[in-house]
């Protein structure tokens, strides 16, 4: 397979900055389609009187004519449009709830709360009410700075607002347990964002998307009994090692499914993600051809009647990260709860479990507090 991506939305560490989000498009194909788009984009470049096509400087209507023809060339190709869409504020709520709330460093956690989707969504949406904007800059200023003090202020500012949004007992209950434990033992939190010049690209939009790109990879090769050949990515400065970093790092692990909303770690795969580079978009017409795409979808599908992105969409394969994608999370976990046949020797089971990860919480927890006498 080929993989030709692209990206729309400036990001790197100033993830406040307008535009609010950030998306990344990549045509993902069993077979090349070079050969059959580099005709159709030589085409429109020659009318338009440009050497590469930008969807952003066409008009509209001819954006959605080039991506018709584009989507009528490659239409007998196995092929879909992975299309990651970042909230980047959100990034800072998500980062605060995944470095605070982390179980295995953070013993005032319960397990579930942290491995959950639903409970880590749940603390996710409360968290992003609680911060203030204000909070929110300064946890991310602090994050990206390894500076334990500051996130320890927006820890203290959080526990302010925290009755306030927190209308559940047992969320109250473990939000502030989370909080106080994190406050009084903000040495345990790991931090690694300034460990190198360079750490922070992994905590920024540009690869957190590049990350979802890669399992999106496995995920079709799965699909279709395939494997990379090549990996191209418009070209890069500021995070092109990182990209190639995080290409060699993954090229044999794929992130397993998810059993009933736990995270169950990496499962090595028979093969790598193919040759990786960063060529200008001036270079390939497929990339140019992914600008048009990455234009037309991020449009959405609530505008103006359109045929063309409407097709396009038959092929887009969408990941969010967004309080609406938390939201939505959330509300399908409650659904599916509720409608979960639950037998009476399932709540002992589960009520075991519970017990057993929360003793071995607590004795975590001794055994900390004794070596600090």
């Amino acid at each position: 397979m080929f993989i030709y991506a692209d990206e729309s939305g400036h990001s790197g560490r100033q993830i406040f900055n307008a535009p609010e989000l950030y998306l990344q498009g990549a045509i993902l194909s069993v077979d090349d389609i070079e050969p059959l788009v580099s005709p159709i984009v030589a085409k429109y470049c020659k009318e338009l009187g440009v050497n590469r096509l930008h969807a952003n400087e066409i008009l509209p209507h001819k954006v959605s004519e080039i991506a018709s023809d584009l989507l009528s060339a490659i239409h007998k190709v196995k092929w879909e449009f992975h299309l990651t869409v970042i909230n980047k504020p959100y990034i800072s709520t998500t980062k605060f709830v995944d470095t605070i709330f982390d179980y295995y460093e953070n013993l005032g956690v319960p397990r579930f709360w942290y491995e959950h989707e639903f409970f880590r969504h749940t603390l996710c949406l409360l968290f992003n009410s609680v911060l203030t904007d204000k909070s929110k800059k300064q946890f991310w200023e602090a994050y990206l700075k390894d500076d334990s003090n500051g996130i320890k202020s927006v820890i203290k500012n959080a526990k302010w607002y925290l009755p306030r949004y927190a209308e559940d007992k047992r969320l109250l209950e473990v939000a502030t347990q989370g909080l106080d434990f994190a406050y009084s033992n903000i040495e345990e939190i790991t931090l690694m964002a300034a460990r190198t010049k360079k750490s922070y690209k992994m905590h920024t939009p540009n690869m957190i998307a590049f990350s979802s790109l890669i399992q999106a990879v496995h995920k079709f090769c799965e699909n279709h009994t395939t494997k990379p050949i090549a990996f191209y990515h418009d070209q890069q400065c500021e995070f092109g090692p990182s990209m190639r970093e995080m290409h060699k790092i993954f090229a044999s692990f794929k992130a397993e499914e998810k059993h009933l909303g736990m995270i169950t770690g990496l499962q090595r795969v028979d093969y790598d993600l193919g040759k990786f580079s960063l060529p200008s978009s001036r270079d390939l017409a497929t990339l140019q051809s992914v600008d048009i795409f990455l234009w037309l979808a991020q449009r959405g599908k609530d505008g103006e009647p359109n045929p063309v992105r409407d097709e396009l969409y038959q092929k887009i394969d969408e990941f969010f990260i967004s309080p609406e994608m938390s939201k939505t999370i959330h509300i399908s976990w409650l659904m599916r709860l509720q409608n979960m046949d639950f037998t009476q020797e399932d709540e002992m089971n589960s009520k075991k479990l519970l017990h057993e990860l929360e003793k071995q919480r607590n004795e975590k927890y001794k055994k900390l507090i004794q070596s600090k006498i």
